[in-house]
């Protein structure tokens, strides 16, 4: 009676848009995410130590991302080379002709070869010459201020993802503590899966499966209403082929306004993630969707009290104070990661190293060629390559969740939904079904007595 409707059946009676292009697969697959249970991939992208593995890696790397400003550098290179060799020519060759024979052959004598260093007494090498001193200071500081400034949105990363693995603690914590407290049924061990009452009372089981569905259902809500290009959806091609004809506020970085609305609730309440009376509720407290996820945050600790009072739930104050501060703590770390990404670096900051670093790029060729004529090509590739890549990957830093298109770094919230789903509907609830206390062994060790002084009586 209470199996699962098959997933063609989920929108049955939900009242489809009648907009060409809706196509009701979207909502299944957002309620397969919502369900999932086991992770399909790392929580970032995973690397192998030895050289040769990373030497031929191209995505997710600086390589990619900066080889446009790499060759852009050495095409400016060749240009200023070829530029120097004809300006030198046609200098000779402007003099006037009386002169001219002695100049060519001035000319011809002092010439350069491709990669040597051009002569220091060709006027426009003299006039670059100057450059290279203001080059060297700019290097210096540039080095400086970027390699701080990756160290910062390195920071900033590492804290966003351990608040989000933080989120994922609190939770495990809250259900771990709330099936210890849980009133065991019968004997207070559980015989196994197959047992009526699991090693719960019946009406500590309901709390718990209650409790751990909704704080569940609360992750996934607030991760579905954080902007992310990175969740296992919006950068899967099936998922996103179809936004632009979806009548609902879908967009590349938002599966929240799908998953939200009374489409999406109404497909959580088909697949049992969700009853009747809390999608009602939801939609009734007047707040935007944005903040159901704290709403069910509320109702776990009202459910949690409630089998306190009721004794459901053992425990002393002690007990109690514990389990709420795990879900205040909760709530805490789910505001920390938007209030990262609003506070996460001054514009002015950023602007002041984007611009030290474009024009150390772009002055690189004319104040390196006098010393390096040909060689200062590739020279200004790789400087293009150090010096951009680190500023692309200090952005990919600031951006864990890909949203601005910096998507070497990301952070996948699929996976902290399916391994949270594992720990909160399965890990706990399983581990606490069966509790071998003891009992048989006490019996065991009383027979053994009882034997040893029959023994010796005789």
């Amino acid at each position: 009676a209470g199996a699962t409707p098959p997933r063609h059946t989920i929108l049955d009676g939900v009242g489809m848009p009648s907009k060409p292009g809706w196509q009701s697969g979207r909502l299944d697959r957002l309620t397969e995410w919502a369900e999932s249970k086991q992770p399909n991939r790392p929580i970032i992208c995973e690397y192998n130590p030895k050289g040769k593995w990373l030497w031929k890696k191209w995505n997710g790397t600086v390589l990619k991302a900066t080889w446009g400003s790499v060759a852009l550098a050495m095409l400016t290179g060749v240009a200023l080379d070829f530029f120097a060799r004809r300006y030198w020519c046609r200098g000779a060759v402007g003099v006037g002709a009386g002169a001219a024979a002695s100049t060519l052959t001035s000319s011809s004598s002092s010439s350069w070869a491709l990669f040597s260093i051009p002569p220091a007494s060709e006027p426009l090498i003299r006039g670059l010459a100057g450059m290279k001193k203001l080059w060297e200071y700019h290097l210096t500081l540039a080095t400086f201020i970027l390699t701080f400034f990756l160290s910062q949105a390195f920071g900033y990363w590492q804290k966003v993802y351990d608040t989000s693995r933080r989120i994922q603690g609190r939770i495990n914590d809250f259900c771990m503590l709330l099936t210890v407290g849980a009133r065991r049924g019968k004997d207070g061990r559980g015989r196994g899966p197959e047992d009526d009452d699991h090693g719960y009372d019946d009406r500590s089981g309901a709390v718990i499966r209650t409790c751990t569905r909704l704080i569940r259902m609360s992750h996934i809500f607030f991760w579905a209403a954080t902007p992310t290009s990175s969740n296992g959806l919006n950068d899967c091609e099936r998922f996103i082929e179809d936004a632009a004809n979806c009548p609902l506020p879908v967009d590349d970085e938002h599966i929240g306004p799908l998953l939200l609305s009374p489409y999406g609730l109404k497909a959580l309440v088909n697949t049992g993630q969700l009853t009747e009376d809390e999608m009602r509720g939801l939609m009734g407290t007047g707040l935007p969707p944005s903040q159901y996820a704290y709403v069910l945050l509320v109702w776990v600790g009202l459910h949690f009290m409630k089998g306190t009072e009721e004794g459901t739930l053992r425990g002393g104050p002690g007990f109690e104070e514990n389990v709420l501060r795990q879900l205040t703590s909760l709530r805490a770390s789910m505001f920390d990661v938007d209030d990262f990404r609003a506070g996460r670096m001054p514009l002015a900051y950023v602007q002041l190293v984007q611009v030290l670093v474009d024009s150390l790029v772009v002055i690189s060729p004319f104040a390196l060629y006098p010393e390096l004529g040909s060689l200062s090509v590739p020279l200004v590739g790789l400087l293009a390559l150090f010096f951009r890549g680190l500023l692309k990957l200090s952005k990919s830093f600031l951006d864990p969740f890909g949203v601005e298109g910096f998507e070497e770094q990301n952070i996948r919230v699929d996976v902290l939904v399916s391994e949270l789903n594992f720990g909160a509907a399965r890990r706990w609830i399983q581990a606490g079904r069966i509790f071998p206390w003891g009992g048989n062994e006490e019996k065991e060790d009383g027979a053994g007595v009882e034997a040893g002084v029959g023994a010796g009586a005789s």
